[in-house]
């Protein structure tokens, strides 16, 4: 099939210049040449091709004068027999070395060279359209990306963050009203079901009760409230007690008295604050010109913890003059979240010395709105930090005695 579709382009081709049919002679004289002395059956489909394009070239070549010996090509029976011995002839070597070869070579350098800087060029042009079009695409993409920003993503953004806070509010709302609902159900069914209740019942069952939340200027809770949810822990007191050991329970009396022979004296002489000397006389001789001029002057900075319900916050506290202020340096202050805090000496009621993980390393101050910061030190720093504020001579701050005098005070030990 091939070489029957190559035949007829050999037919229809129209060869005009020496060096193009020296070419194409040489290249099929190769492939020729190959198959006779590899005896191949490529010989027998290559034979039409020779055939016609030596009847082409003939004339061209003149192949009359160079190769008088060359067997007839026009329908010869006997010319596939002839051809193929005649290759093998001096005559056809020399022609094929001499005039063919050179032509064919110089055909290639001559064509392939034009070509090859003609793609060179073709592609050189290709490389810089392309690069022209990609900066225009790149610049089309950032504008198209602005655009999209501004039409699609801004508006979608805005609406997500309304839609989160509404969702928000509906929950908080849904969540009100689930409350007081229940609050209501529960004064329904105390008022049907309470010992003068239409639907009492005739065995009343225990009452029990607990301190109600509400405290007073004194954070002392004096209210009792009735304790709806009580639960006696059965199961815990079955696992302390080994799963139903059951011991004498001694009285109440001789469990507040051992529990006060247990009390270590020596632990809260502990607690006692020795304030150093140098801070006494600092309290005393405080600069006349610092209390006359009202500007506010630092006057002790150390490292602390602030200790919530749910995390230990570290942060530097700062006593001046005026204020006491309290930095916070952790991770979250950096993204936007901190517990940065500022009183005035007049806001602060009491100061107490505490313990941190049994540590006599804490200090909790209570201010006159009824809020309280427990700040933990370095076991050496929370002693300088107390005197220093109490230097300071706040006229709202009382009960700043020791836990020692306290608990004299309270006659416990009487």
């Amino acid at each position: 099939m091939a070489a029957a579709k190559l035949n007829t382009l050999l037919q229809t081709k129209v060869i005009e210049s020496q060096p193009e049919a020296c070419y194409l002679l040489g290249k099929l004289e190769g492939i020729l040449s190959r198959s006779i002395e590899e005896k191949t059956e490529t010989y027998s489909f290559l034979i039409p091709l020779v055939r016609t394009l030596v009847s082409k070239i003939y004339e061209l070549l003149f192949m009359n004068l160079h190769l008088p010996s060359l067997p007839p090509t026009n329908g010869s029976p006997s010319f596939f027999e002839d051809f193929q011995e005649y290759c093998r002839s001096d005559e056809w070597q020399v022609y094929i070395d001499k005039y063919i070869i050179p032509n064919m070579k110089q055909y290639e350098e001559n064509s392939f060279r034009h070509d090859n800087e003609q793609m060179a060029l073709y592609w050189k042009d290709c490389y810089e359209a392309f690069m022209v079009n990609m900066h225009k695409r790149d610049r089309e993409r950032g504008e198209s990306k602005l655009k999209f920003q501004e039409h699609f993503v801004e508006p979608f953004s805005r609406k997500a963050r309304q839609e989160n806070l509404r969702y928000n509010s509906m929950l908080k709302q849904l969540s009100s009203q689930h409350t007081a609902t229940l609050r209501q159900w529960r004064a329904a069914q105390l008022y049907l079901f309470s010992e003068r209740g239409p639907w009492a019942e005739r065995k009343q069952r225990p009452i029990h009760w607990k301190l109600s939340n509400v405290e007073n200027f004194s954070r002392m809770r004096l209210k009792l409230v009735q304790n709806y949810n009580f639960n006696s822990h059965q199961d815990a007191s079955d696992l302390r007690d080994n799963l139903g050991v059951h011991q004498t329970q001694p009285c109440s009396e001789s469990l507040l008295l051992e529990v006060v022979k247990q009390v270590k004296v020596s632990d809260l002489e502990d607690d006692v604050l020795e304030l150093p000397e140098e801070d006494t006389a600092a309290s005393s001789n405080l600069d006349e010109k610092d209390e006359e001029s009202q500007k506010e002057k630092l006057i002790l900075s150390e490292d602390c913890e602030l200790v919530t319900v749910i995390d230990v916050i570290p942060g530097r506290l700062e006593v001046t003059t005026q204020h006491i202020y309290f930095f916070d340096g952790s991770i979250e202050k950096e993204e936007g979240v901190g517990f940065d805090f500022k009183w005035h000496l007049s806001q602060i009621r009491e100061i107490h010395l505490r313990r941190y993980n049994l540590r006599r390393s804490a200090l909790e101050i209570f201010l006159t709105d009824q809020t309280n910061y427990f700040l933990n030190f370095n076991k050496e720093v929370r002693n300088k930090v107390y005197s220093r504020i109490l230097s300071l001579r706040s006229p709202n701050i009382s009960g700043t005695r020791s836990p020692q005098e306290l608990f004299k005070a309270s006659g416990l030990m009487q």
